[in-house]
């Protein structure tokens, strides 16, 4: 029983891997950074912005 050659089929196989995991990688990333931290974010510098306007106000 001979076993046929993977010259080719590994390549192919490897490059499809990778091309999947990088764009699915960056989807998710995209995902994340924009769809959480970014929301997050947002909030979080307008809560301090707030504050500061608060305490500014009191001051004078």
């Amino acid at each position: 029983m001979a076993i046929k050659p993977i010259t080719g089929m590994l390549r192919r196989n490897l490059i499809m891997d990778l091309s999947i995991a990088l764009g699915l990688g960056t989807v998710m990333g995209t995902a994340f950074w924009y769809g959480y931290h970014m929301p997050r974010t947002n909030k979080r510098d307008a809560f301090y912005a707030k504050l500061e306007q608060e305490r500014a106000a009191e001051k004078a």
